[in-house]
């Protein structure tokens, strides 16, 4: 990671609040690390907001996606859950946690990641142009990949990207699908927790395309994977990655996976595999898949 980022908006900051917060990008990529417990070990309960399940840039990024996006899979009760946070110790050390009444919008939480990821994140057009844009990127920019110079790099921005797409379009195939938003329609795919059964059979049906249509028709996606949570299923308090349940008022401290039966038992990778089809040929391969699994 590069503390470079941080100075520009740390610098602000100390400016404004003043050389009481002695804080530098060298100690906020420290305790991101989690090469720096602090004092008190303060340090060790900051990185919980900064890299957790329960972290800040998950509580926005769901919230901000779904209103972008215009679905309501990503909404949670974000002032429900910020107001069922508490602190504990555990070893002298204080952790973050949830108060016993908070347990179920946590679960919403976790859930609200999880369906954003099956609907949006992983939706089969978006992870098309996913694939389309890797594969323009290959042919447009130098080397096949971007400046490894951090400078050079920074000026490759969305509207340096989007103009080379544009004058490649005529030569490229991927450049010509992104720009005209030309779309090869989805004719096989597996469900989001597929079994050993169905990823044979999807394997099958790639194979048998191959042969019937042709490879150069068809573009396979497998890369649509995704643990709902790392949570782990059974875990000790004192494990960083544990989220605490803790009843104040007879002091117990539990852990979600506990807790949970929503969270015990959604540890299954989402896995969606598609095989897309160039339209010429997409009704061609919809028909043998049909007649080929009857």
């Amino acid at each position: 990671m590069k503390t470079d980022k941080f100075r520009d908006p740390i610098h602000g900051f100390i400016q404004k609040y003043g050389p009481d917060y002695n804080i530098t990008p060298k100690l906020i990529c420290d305790i991101y690390m989690g090469r720096e417990a602090g004092p008190n070990s303060e340090y060790t309960f900051l990185k919980s907001f900064m890299d957790s399940e329960l972290d800040c840039d998950k509580m926005d990024y769901l919230l901000r996606d779904s209103y972008y996006c215009g679905v309501k899979y990503g909404m949670y009760d974000v002032e429900r859950l910020i107001s069922s946070f508490t602190i504990c110790y555990t070893n002298d050390i204080p952790r973050l946690a949830i108060k016993t009444g908070g347990i179920q919008v946590f679960e919403e939480f976790v859930l609200a990641r999880y369906f954003m990821f099956i609907q949006v994140y992983f939706h089969r057009t978006r992870r098309y142009f996913d694939i389309m844009l890797g594969k323009a990127l290959k042919e447009i920019l130098p080397g096949g990949t971007y400046p490894k110079n951090v400078k050079e790099y920074l000026t490759c921005d969305d509207c340096y990207i989007i103009q080379l797409l544009k004058a490649n379009a005529s030569r490229s195939g991927p450049c010509r699908c992104l720009v005209e938003r030309y779309v090869y329609p989805r004719v096989s795919h597996t469900k989001a927790h597929p079994l050993e059964s169905d990823i044979r059979e999807f394997n099958r049906n790639f194979k048998e395309l191959k042969r019937e249509i042709g490879e150069e028709y068809l573009i396979i996606d497998k890369s649509a994977d995704k643990v709902p949570h790392k949570i782990p299923k059974r875990t000790e308090i004192e494990n960083e990655k544990a989220i605490i349940i803790y009843d104040k008022a007879i002091e117990r401290k539990t852990t979600i996976s506990e807790e949970s039966e929503i969270i015990r038992n959604l540890t299954k990778k989402i896995n969606i595999m598609r095989i897309y089809c160039h339209p010429l040929k997409a009704e061609t391969a919809i028909n043998f898949i049909k007649s080929y699994n009857e």
